[in-house]
């Protein structure tokens, strides 16, 4: 039995579908709108063909927007995006565009075709999501550091008459300060995916002294936890000072301590770690390298999108919710830095992070 549709009722589908449809040519223009299209944006065919879509774009999206099509069409490659699309009302509307190419009877290429999905609501949702998932972490927050406070008090006590008791509570703090870090992940993530920004206190610092008390942290920790067996090393290298960062304390101290978590989890027992501080011109560099694992090279440029992980690494193996590396480029970025990661499997990881040096009156 023939089903094939007569060319008219292909037509009228296209012109009803309950999505937006758009059409472009060999030129890249576009010469096609369905009728849906035209009902949310409340214009003419004449007034929308051409680059006459791009008005009612949002103006923070638009370059953005132009650059992703433009360059999958020199690609011909198919393309997804979204951006804010103003309303037969005037309102913005968030709205999903998927792009594909098209060829004509011989085969040849034709140009693009595309449809269109408002998410608003979608989104929005999302976010209520995101704020409620940021908050509830917030709050979580406090009870975890008071009770990390009072265990530490009571190790501390306990240090000289009960080592064994002091050892055990040591241990209860260092799971408490894992909780702690997944909660703070938490907020930040929401706060991310809420559109909200990263709640910055900055203040001047020597960066030098900062990575020193975090480095001998977690070397006072695993001394602790060791009891006789092999454990990690670290080697610690900051070059001449001084080391003027304008940051926020807590932010850049959570950094550091996420890149040496990540470097401890994926190192070999009695591996090294290296933290290397340098400086090139005003840019001051600080490295955490380690002997582990390594990351397959197609995979690296991915490791700073959220809950992505890396091909080699089992959630067995090493637990996690990759949420680390997307977040420290989230706060260093926040300074005004920058983030690169080196890897090569089997062969360790280099992290380095990018801060701007801080120039107070006095040197400059």
């Amino acid at each position: 039995m023939d089903t094939t549709l007569p060319l008219e009722q292909y037509r009228l589908l296209v012109e009803h579908a309950p999505t937006m449809v758009w059409r472009s040519g060999l030129d890249g223009l576009c010469n096609y709108f369905n009728a849906t299209w035209l009902r949310f944006t409340g214009r003419t065919q004449e007034q929308e063909v051409g680059n006459g879509w791009v008005s009612g774009v949002h103006p923070d999206d638009m370059k953005r927007c132009m650059e992703i099509y433009l360059s999958n069409f020199e690609r011909r490659q198919p393309f997804e995006m979204e951006y804010r699309l103003r309303r037969c009302d005037g309102v913005y509307r968030s709205i999903f565009d998927r792009g594909v190419p098209f060829t004509d009877d011989q085969g040849h290429f034709a140009g693009f075709i595309g449809s269109c999905v408002d998410v608003q609501e979608r989104l929005e949702a999302d976010r209520a999501k995101a704020t409620f998932v940021a908050l509830a972490a917030h709050e979580l927050r406090t009870p975890l550091c008071s009770m990390q406070m009072y265990l530490e008090a009571m190790r501390r006590q306990l240090e000289q008459a009960e080592p064994a008791t002091s050892s055990a509570l040591m241990r209860m703090s260092a799971q408490l300060e894992r909780v702690s870090t997944l909660v703070h992940d938490l907020e930040d993530t929401g706060r991310r995916d809420a559109n909200l920004p990263l709640v910055m206190n900055k203040e001047e610092l020597e960066l030098s002294e900062l990575v020193q008390e975090v480095v001998a942290k977690h070397r006072d920790t695993l001394t602790l936890r060791a009891r006789g067996r092999h454990r990690h090393g670290f080697e610690l290298s900051i070059g001449p000072g001084p080391w003027p960062v304008l940051a926020d304390r807590e932010r850049l101290e959570h950094v550091l301590d996420r890149l040496l978590i990540n470097a401890l989890k994926y190192s070999p027992q009695g591996g090294t770690i290296r933290v290397c501080l340098a400086r090139e011109g005003d840019v001051l560099k600080l490295s955490v390298s380690d002997q582990g694992i390594g990351i397959p090279a197609s995979d690296v440029p991915f490791l700073t999108r959220p809950y992505f992980r890396a091909s080699n690494v089992s959630p067995e193996n090493f637990p996690g919710l990759g949420l680390g590396l997307p977040l420290v480029k989230d706060i260093v970025e926040a300074h005004g830095g920058g983030l690169r990661i080196q890897s090569e499997q089997g062969q360790g990881t280099t992290v380095t992070i990018f801060l701007p040096e801080a120039l107070s009156e006095a040197r400059v």
